[in-house]
């Protein structure tokens, strides 16, 4: 069910929907540029932390959209969304918003490809991290 004191989400074209490929990487190439020269010791080290906790927050999203909680999907589609603001992933955030958008307003049929996409992002932004930390 929606919330009526809060406004829809407006509706963005699913991948389905938008033929265009997204060109964009998938950690902001500015972003990780001045991070590796400014906070090379720090940077590693959030990728570290990344790479140990996302999986498990994914599989638990994963399940969420599986039982048809949409509450705890909204939750942790909001919360990979947030870390991935932070580290300068912008697909990753735009397609955790698309799902967590749809959670919230209680819209089951585009999760599952939603929560593809999504699985298809971190598996980007894992590889550069791994990349970078070898």
């Amino acid at each position: 069910m929606t919330d009526p004191a809060r406004p829809p989400a407006k509706k963005r074209p699913t991948a389905k929907e938008s033929p265009s490929v997204d060109a964009r990487p998938p950690i902001n190439a500015e972003w990780l540029a001045r991070m590796r020269s400014m906070k090379p010791d720090f940077l590693a080290r959030m990728f570290e932390i990344y790479l140990a906790d996302e999986p498990k927050r994914f599989a638990d999203l994963c399940a969420a959209v599986a039982s048809g909680d949409m509450v705890q999907a909204n939750y942790l589609a909001h919360s990979i969304k947030g870390a991935a603001a932070t580290l300068g992933m912008e697909r990753l955030c735009d397609a955790c918003r698309d799902l967590e958008h749809s959670a919230r307003d209680n819209e089951a049929a585009p999760l599952a490809g939603q929560l593809k996409l999504v699985g298809r992002e971190l598996e980007a932004v894992f590889a550069v991290m791994r990349a970078g930390t070898d």
